[in-house]
C-alpha cells in the first residue's frame, strides 16, 4: 500500500466517523485553607524555641514544612515520559505515551502513534509538535504546576481531544 493510498483511506475513514463529544476536563482548584474561629493563644515559656536552639531534626522538619518542593524550570519541566489516553475516533480512548528528551528538542511517540521521533517547538509554558502522514495533527503539552501532570491537546483533521497526561512510565 502506498503512502498516498494510505492517506486516502485514512481521510475517507475520518470523514465517515461521527465525532464523539469532547471529554469533560475538570479544572484543578486549590483547596481552601481551614478557617479558625479564634487565633490560638501563645503559651508563655521560660525556654526559647528559636531555630538556633532547636535540635537538628526539629530544624530539618521546620524547613521541610515551610517550602514546597521546587517545580523544574526550562526544558527539564518537559523532559521524561508522559502517559494518558487519547481519543482516536473509531479506536476509542487509546493508551498513549510521549517521551520528551532532556533538552525538550524532540519527542518520541508511542507505537500506536507511529513510534517516530518528532522535532519540538518550545513555546514558553508548552511544547508543540506535529504527527500524522502529512503532519496534519498538531500536539501541545503544557505541564501543570504540580510537575507531575500536563494538559495534552491533539488537533487533527477530524479529531480534537484534550486530556491529562501523567509523568512517569505506564
Amino acid at each position: 500500500m502506498t503512502a498516498r493510498h494510505a492517506l486516502v483511506v485514512t481521510v475517507s475513514i475520518l470523514i465517515w466517523v461521527n465525532q464523539s463529544p469532547a471529554p469533560i476536563v475538570e479544572e484543578e482548584k486549590p483547596t481552601p485553607a481551614p478557617q479558625q474561629s479564634e487565633a490560638p493563644k501563645p503559651k508563655h515559656s521560660k525556654r526559647s524555641t528559636s531555630n538556633a536552639e532547636q535540635s537538628p531534626a526539629a530544624q530539618t522538619e521546620t524547613k521541610s514544612k515551610s517550602a514546597p518542593a521546587p517545580v523544574s524550570q526550562g526544558p527539564a519541566r518537559f523532559a521524561g515520559m508522559w502517559t494518558g489516553k487519547v481519543n482516536q475516533g473509531l479506536l476509542g480512548h487509546v493508551p498513549t505515551s510521549v517521551t520528551v528528551n532532556s533538552t525538550a528538542t524532540s519527542v518520541e511517540l508511542s507505537h500506536n502513534l507511529g513510534g517516530a521521533m518528532r522535532p519540538v517547538a518550545l513555546n514558553g509554558n508548552s511544547i508543540t509538535w506535529k504527527s500524522g502522514v502529512a503532519g496534519e495533527i498538531t500536539w501541545t503539552l503544557t505541564p501543570n504546576s504540580d510537575g507531575q501532570t500536563a494538559q495534552v491537546t491533539m488537533k487533527g483533521l477530524m479529531l480534537n481531544d484534550t486530556t491529562t497526561f501523567r509523568r512517569g512510565p505506564k
